[in-house]
């Protein structure tokens, strides 16, 4: 026997959705953007989609349940709304034929036709299942046609790069004025960032017009750049360390500078770049041959000399102080912390192991860093070489 106080509850919601069968179909519950919950008709789901809360209203089953709407076969009814849903396809469904179905799923159950559910008939008639098909069809024609559309806008408006780069015209024919960031395009090395709006945060980039910013982008890439940088665009530079090398009346310059970030799951990574200058303010008190450690903020700009193109670098930098001599990790000693890293992370003995003493035969785990080893750095000197 289903419980008597969710029963209540749910028959007290449907009642509200075929009153308010004009706004569309709503589920039970809603969290930042996500879910199914309809602020139209339960206005408690406008904080869930404001400052991204779960809300949920106590319910027993929901009609948009996909077994409840096709029948026995078509998704799980014990599985919950989350795994076995078909709102999407219910707001296909017009205000009347929302209103048939709620007033449907009502009285089975009230009757309680859904207290076995070995074998359930379709909720949704073979018409309205066909209605259904056949407008997402019809939607799925029409952004298609509007896509077209939009295509062929971003050709024209992008003819004049077009004619320069020919081959970014499916580029530029899909991302063009879009708020959009491309990484490795055609496998070659470099991002470009297709926001017009972007454009007012690469120095030097300020005063360009849109297709003069988007030019170069594209003759950078190809051109080696400050990759261990790039993550400070997408994710978390927590920390910088390295040895001031030179120092002049306006800025300093570290030999090499380590790099310490996170990734938005808590992961963490490392990275170092080489030749680094950086202004000189906040740094006046150090002298050649000064560790420190530091915060900063990554910028893009465009870098002149032989042709314009664009680079990322840092500036702003935050909590300097002075370190003890400290020693940078080479590519190699990098590279193989990432071996171990990976050999631990895909153990097959993890689940048995409290990360502190290491259970694998140490032969068989020096040989599979060697050679893990070995592989990545053949990969990074062939790129290095090109």
């Amino acid at each position: 026997m289903r419980n008597k106080q969710a029963k209540r509850e749910t028959i007290d919601a449907l009642n509200l959705m075929i009153c308010h069968a004009d706004k569309g179909p709503s589920g039970f519950w809603t969290d930042d953007h996500e879910g199914c919950g309809n602020p139209a008709i339960f206005p408690e789901f406008e904080d869930g989609l404001k400052h991204g809360r779960l809300v949920q209203k106590k319910h027993d089953l929901c009609p948009w349940n996909t077994a409840i709407l096709y029948g026995a076969g078509h998704g799980n009814i014990e599985t919950g709304c989350y795994h076995s849903c078909s709102i999407d396809r219910a707001r296909y469904l017009s205000e009347q034929e929302i209103k048939e179905v709620l007033v449907r799923f009502k009285t089975r159950f009230e009757n309680g036709y859904y207290e076995h559910v070995d074998h359930l008939m379709p909720l949704l008639t073979g018409n309205e299942s066909t209605l259904i098909e056949q407008r997402i069809l019809s939607k799925q024609l029409e952004d298609e046609r509007c896509d077209e559309l939009r295509r062929q806008d971003r050709l024209k408006k992008a003819s004049a790069l077009i004619k320069k780069y020919p081959d970014k015209e499916d580029l530029l024919a899909v991302y063009y004025g879009e708020k959009a960031c491309v990484d490795e395009v055609d496998e070659e090395d470099g991002l470009i960032f297709f926001a017009p709006d972007s454009r007012n945060d690469v120095v030097g980039a300020e005063n360009m017009s849109y297709d003069e910013y988007l030019d170069v982008q594209l003759a950078s890439l190809g051109h080696a750049y400050r990759s261990g940088f790039v993550n400070g665009i997408f994710h978390y530079l927590l920390e910088f360390k390295g040895q001031i090398e030179r120092v002049n009346a306006r800025y300093i310059c570290f030999k090499r500078i380590f790099i310490s970030g996170m990734y938005p799951d808590g992961e963490m990574f490392e990275g170092t770049e080489d030749h680094v200058w950086m202004d000189k303010s906040g740094f006046e008190s150090f002298t050649a041959g000064d560790s420190v450690a530091f915060g900063a903020e990554v910028y893009r700009y465009v870098k002149t000399g032989n042709g314009k193109w664009i680079d990322y670098g840092l500036r702003n930098p935050t909590g300097i102080q002075k370190i003890e001599a400290y020693e940078l990790p080479s590519d190699d000693e990098l590279i193989m912390q990432e071996v171990r890293r990976t050999i631990c992370e895909t153990c097959f003995l993890s689940e048995q192991c409290n990360h502190t003493f290491c259970l694998m035969d140490p032969k068989k785990k020096r040989s599979l860093e060697r050679e893990m080893f070995d592989m990545i750095k053949a990969g990074t000197d062939k790129e290095t070489q090109k």
